[in-house]
């Protein structure tokens, strides 16, 4: 699913890059980015429902379909004048649904082809496949804009979209573990319930909680480089090539440092290293803001990719133990939603502030915010914790 991974990011930037052309706001890329990510907010838990009573390779050979069309129709609209912010909202809706119905998709896949004790080893290598397109994907793109224009890179995005479809069909599962939902059951009450064992376990709800911290300002900051790179510093479309490979550089190390450690099988709870990846990724961010100097600012990019990836790969491992196939799909996809979603929350939010109050203000800001908000949460969850006795 290599091609596919590129396909993403390649997307993603163009994307990205006609919403500032077109508007020269950083409020509507922003909004672009919700409507990326807002599906995994509405769908996603439905999807993990769904994905709980059925096999999910063919779930991810559809979404594939779904995204390469979804790309090619963005060539069509530009080569027909009729591309505008809302045309391409309108076409992220569709590429979130299809990148929702992916992302449960996988989060099913890759427990079901390892055994128990290198769950974490595979979410990192799964994990360092997605950063490896980040870095390249980026980078290509951003080349590909300069040399033939938005309208051909587009169109060259949606055929990688294809060889994943060969590939995916090679896949085998191991049969589930655990007891498998009725194809009669209420739908509703399927996802309540997963979502009641993901409050009840104090494990899984802790990582939600940073998680959803962690995508909200970090990431949703990173979702911002455009406006960054071009905005702050004006370095064009190859800045954003720049510091988007400068943070998929950093998140590509950590995901293999994490890949490479010896002794990945942790039930206990969440890993040190993951709060203190989660603060100082906060505190890079506010450096991103404040910093004037390029390659600072692409330092910043760098080590804040690092640490927010070191994040998730440990709260998705984490989530990941904690789990049986009974209730694999369902919880995953709550994480997954928190994780994705909050990117989108973030963006669309510090996009406003950064129209209102100035981009350096506004990362400065709320990285300070999000360590405020990381100390809270875990005073609270500490007193919660011991008043119920866990």
């Amino acid at each position: 699913m290599a091609p596919s991974m590129q396909a993403v990011w390649i997307t993603r930037l163009v994307m990205s890059w006609i919403a500032w052309d077109l508007t020269g706001s950083s409020a509507y890329v922003g909004l672009l980015s919700f409507f990326l990510f807002v599906p995994y907010i509405t769908t996603i838990p439905f999807f993990g429902v769904l994905l709980d009573r059925i096999e999910p390779l063919r779930t991810a050979i559809i979404a594939q379909i779904i995204q390469a069309l979804a790309a090619f129709t963005i060539f069509l609209m530009h080569i027909t004048d009729s591309l505008s912010i809302f045309s391409l909202c309108t076409v992220a809706v569709i590429i979130g649904t299809a990148n929702s119905a992916q992302g449960s998709a996988r989060q099913t896949i890759v427990p079901r082809i390892v055994d128990k004790p290198t769950i974490a080893n595979a979410v990192a290598f799964n994990a360092m496949n997605f950063q490896i397109a980040r870095i390249i994907g980026p980078s290509v793109g951003g080349i590909l804009i300069g040399l033939i224009g938005t309208k051909y890179t587009i169109l060259f995005s949606s055929f990688f979209f294809l060889p994943a479809l060969i590939t995916l069909p090679m896949i085998v599962l191991t049969p589930k573990q655990g007891e498998s939902i009725k194809k009669e059951s209420n739908f509703i009450s399927e996802l309540v319930d997963g979502a009641r064992f993901a409050h009840r376990n104090a494990v899984i709800f802790e990582c939600i909680v940073l998680t959803f911290i962690s995508s909200v300002i970090i990431r949703g900051c990173h979702e911002l480089l455009p406006a960054l790179a071009d905005g702050k510093f004006n370095m064009g479309v190859e800045g954003l090539g720049q510091i988007m490979a400068a943070a998929g550089a950093g998140a590509l190390i950590s995901s293999f440092l994490i890949a490479s450690r010896k002794k990945t099988y942790n039930d206990n709870g969440i890993p040190m290293i993951a709060r203190i990846s989660l603060i100082l990724g906060l505190l890079f961010v506010t450096i991103l803001g404040y910093v004037d100097n390029w390659y600072l600012a692409i330092l910043a990019a760098f080590i804040s990719g690092a640490c927010v990836t070191n994040v998730a790969i440990d709260m998705q491992s984490t989530v990941q133990m904690q789990l049986t196939d009974t209730y694999r799909a369902r919880v995953a996809s709550l994480w997954l939603a928190t994780a994705i979603g909050g990117s989108g929350l973030g963006s669309i939010l510090n996009g406003i502030f950064s129209d209102v109050f100035g981009i350096t203000e506004t990362f400065i800001f709320v990285g300070l915010i999000g360590v405020l908000a990381v100390i809270l949460t875990q005073a609270w969850l500490h007193t919660k914790n011991r008043e119920i006795g866990v």
